[in-house]
């Protein structure tokens, strides 16, 4: 089968170049599109739930909140594991699935389920929600928010500063492709605060309950549906939604004897921050951050990209006085991971063409079996770029690993159709390039292939690991078989037809380092032949020691 294919490449050697050029093409086109990032993502399938319960002890957020939750997502398809934290008015459960599971299924699973889940938790004490769809990856991009000069801008407050994060800044920056949700910290919270005096609950014969119901049911907006007026139909709206504090103070809380009785008359109303538990400082002074998060499976250098784009928009956006200044952006960490893994596949690259070149001791040979080196690697990014894989430090070093077997099945094809060459043209007989490759490449073609297959089957046990070890290592595995497999494909099709029109028979030797090698090796391989126990024996002893 292998001689065939040799056979077809030769007979048909401008289709074989013109097949190889749109390889090329191809694997151009895949490193150009593939994903980035510095490290595969092995964080597990995973959905997390967070209900909040202000006020509420983390004894009691256990029993009403927590247990109701795992015990009702116990039941989902491909669950492996269930864990929760139940703290002081928060109640997080993170739901892990089988990592064959699809993302978009398991939370779709889970949202259904949350639906009967929210109706066994008591009322008032909060709903359960569905976090981002990310990774522990997925924090590709921080900032901060802040005041451009202290002194000058010392008008702007810290509830100023959050106001514009979670009402202007976050929006802006969730519409960037690949981002799933704009996390934020530290500043205040605005709330309208209204402080009761007890003492007027008393006086006015009203219930703190019945305080939160008014302004519950005065903060809405009720449609009326409409009337007709002669050949005119107008709409009816109940304008209800309180705009500032004075709004709020004009609630009726109850008449006395036809004199209503206002909600300022029985509390202090004022817009003021919320209790908070921590702060965000940078340089000393108090700050708004916030955190951009990509979602699952998104290029991380794409999305931070867009990120950028959408920062410059919010720019323009703030007032005077108020500026975003980057903190953190997953770029510099991936451009820095890939320039790792660039730098040592070229290095290798390049050691191996100093190497070929002084060990074959002639340019021509050394320049068709170089030419196996990018194309092995645009093959391998082609079905990187088919199998989803990313282009990690991993991945790479895969490539950077596999670079020096790379070329051993050209190697060994252009060595042999130099050496049949020579020796025709050293007896002086008539020499047909392509009749001389098909004999070298007949020759070798098996023992080539069957080297080949073995290094790709040396990894599979790579293949087999699960979990955290799998995610880590079978890129890995997978990037040296896609560059073995490419290189196979090369040795016996392009790296032949190459030597036919390339390589030009010589009568030269061997080169200086080759005849000083076997004039080293002879009587070693001799002595070994003869004196086979002690061979075996030695080798076993190094085996053993090593």
């Amino acid at each position: 089968m292998f001689n065939l294919l040799v056979e077809f490449s030769l007979r048909y050697k401008f289709l074989v170049l013109i097949g190889f050029g749109v390889v090329a093409f191809m694997g151009w086109r895949a490193v150009t599109t593939i994903p980035i990032d510095a490290f595969p993502d092995v964080t597990p399938i995973q959905v997390n739930i967070y209900t909040e319960s202000p006020g509420l002890a983390a004894e009691d957020v256990e029993q009403l909140l927590t247990f109701p939750i795992e015990s009702g997502l116990a039941g989902l398809p491909g669950v492996q594991e269930i864990r929760s934290v139940s703290l002081f008015g928060l109640s997080y459960v993170a739901v892990f699935f089988d990592d064959d599971m699809e993302i978009y299924f398991t939370r779709r699973l889970v949202m259904e389920r949350l639906q009967e889940i929210a109706e066994r938790i008591p009322e008032g004490y909060g709903t359960p929600e569905m976090g981002p769809n990310t990774s522990g990856l997925g924090q590709v991009f921080r900032y901060t928010l802040e005041r451009a000069d202290e002194k000058l801008n010392a008008d702007i407050s810290d509830m100023d500063l959050r106001s514009l994060q979670d009402w202007s800044v976050r929006l802006i920056l969730r519409t960037a492709p690949g981002i799933d949700d704009v996390m934020s910290w530290g500043g205040k919270e605005k709330q309208y605060q209204v402080v009761i005096d007890p003492l007027h609950l008393i006086k006015y014969d009203v219930s703190f309950r019945e305080i939160m119901e008014l302004i519950e049911s005065n903060n809405r907006l009720v449609g009326g549906q409409y009337i007709d007026i002669g050949r005119e139909q107008l709409l009816v709206r109940g304008l209800g939604l309180v705009q500032n504090s004075i709004d709020i103070g004009d609630i009726v809380v109850k008449v006395n004897d036809g004199v209503p009785v206002y909600l300022r008359n029985l509390a202090k109303i004022s817009p003021a921050p919320g209790l908070r538990f921590g702060a965000v400082t940078r340089d000393g002074k108090e700050v708004v951050l916030g955190m951009t998060l990509s979602r699952i499976g998104e290029n991380a250098k794409t999305v931070v990209d867009a990120v950028k784009k959408k920062v410059s928009i919010v720019q323009a956006s703030l007032p005077d006085g108020v500026t975003l200044r980057p903190v953190y952006e997953r770029t510099e960490l991936v451009e820095k991971a890939v320039l790792t893994a660039v730098t040592a596949l070229v290095i290798g690259a390049v050691l191996v063409a100093l190497v070929l070149y002084v060990f074959l001791g002639e340019f021509r040979s050394a320049l068709v079996v170089i030419a196996s080196l990018p194309l092995a690697m645009l093959i391998a990014f082609i079905f990187m770029n088919k199998a989803g894989l990313s282009a990690n430090l991993m991945s790479l070093a895969g490539l950077a690993i596999g670079i020096g077997m790379v070329v051993d099945g050209a190697v060994v094809i252009v060595e042999n159709s130099f050496r049949i060459m020579s020796e025709r043209l050293a007896k002086g007989q008539d020499i047909n390039r392509t009749s001389c490759v098909l004999a070298a490449a007949r020759e070798v073609a098996n023992p080539v292939a069957f080297s080949i297959l073995i290094v790709i089957v040396v990894f599979l046990p790579l293949f087999s690991l699960e979990g955290l070890e799998g995610k880590l290592f079978k890129p890995m595995a997978f990037n040296i078989s896609f560059a073995m497999g490419g290189s196979l494909l090369l040795a016996l099709t392009l790296i032949p037809v190459l030597a036919a029109i390339i390589l030009r028979p010589t009568t030269q030797s061997d080169t200086w380092l080759i005849t000083t090698a076997n004039r080293i090796y002879a009587p070693v391989l001799t002595w070994a032949r003869v004196n086979r126990g002690k061979t075996i024996s030695i080798s076993v002893l190094i085996l053993a020691v090593t």
